[in-house]
């Protein structure tokens, strides 16, 4: 490399520095990228999974409702009769995965069904923390997929950019693009584009299905804060700042 290359590599590093820095904004000390492709059926196994655990969990009932709602959800969306035959998730899974060319995100009805259960399980208990992400928290911890990060970080944004290098590594992080930012406060703030569950998301929203505290419910910063809770062994819990899925939304994990 000559000098003349040298000195040009120097100033678009420092150029690259400032641009950075006014970009990143001043509350904003660190951030990282992640981007991926959906998977319809991927996402579909995925969410059938936590279904499943979640019928377990609270038993008969909840299951019934699931499909009972998700299966709404999706006939009303496809403008078509919903099959009468469905009482198991399985069944339920099979018949939205058939669906899937007709509306790529059919996995979304599964998580609206969850969601709209969440809301009845959770009730009047002014608690903004929901069935879910108890149930979410579990199933991280049964898998043991996290347990080599356990306590290796006491920070929010080190213990999920750590989590999402993880599933990058093996293809199995959340679609779209994520930013994590790291802030000055110790708060980590997420950035969501193309969300992959815009579709149950605005549902929810249209019917006024808020958490107990009168806040937005999201997904994915639900999975957020139950990541950072199982490694860095504290408490959180999270605020959405903007919501105008799927172009962006926004929003923080604090500690509580």
């Amino acid at each position: 490399m000559t000098t003349s290359d040298r000195l040009k590599k120097a100033v678009d590093n420092i150029v690259f520095s400032i641009l950075r820095g006014v970009s990143l904004g001043s509350d904003v000390i660190d951030e990282k990228i992640f981007k991926s492709e959906v998977d319809p059926a991927l996402m579909l196994s995925f969410v059938k999974f936590a279904a499943e655990k979640m019928a377990e969990t609270f038993g008969p009932t909840y299951k019934r409702l699931i499909i009972e709602y998700a299966l709404k959800f999706e006939s009303e969306l496809l403008g078509e009769r919903p099959p009468e035959t469905i009482d198991d998730i399985e069944q339920l899974a099979n018949y939205l995965l058939s669906r899937i060319e007709k509306h790529p995100k059919s996995y979304c009805a599964l998580v609206y069904g969850m969601s709209k259960v969440d809301q009845l399980l959770q009730g009047g208990s002014g608690t903004a923390r929901s069935v879910s992400a108890s149930v979410l928290k579990k199933i991280f911890e049964d898998s043991g997929m996290l347990n080599q990060l356990i306590g290796s970080t006491a920070n929010p944004y080190e213990a999920l950019t750590k989590v999402e290098e993880l599933l990058a590594s093996i293809k199995a992080n959340m679609p779209g693009e994520i930013v994590l930012q790291n802030l000055s406060n110790g708060n980590l703030r997420i950035i969501i584009r193309d969300c992959p569950y815009v579709d149950a998301c605005k549902r929810m929203r249209s019917e006024g299905l808020w958490r107990p505290d009168g806040t937005p419910e999201c997904y994915l910063l639900t999975r957020s804060t139950v990541i950072a809770e199982i490694i860095t062994g504290k408490q959180y819990d999270y605020k959405v700042e903007e919501l105008t899925p799927p172009e962006r939304c926004s929003g923080y994990v604090h500690p509580i």
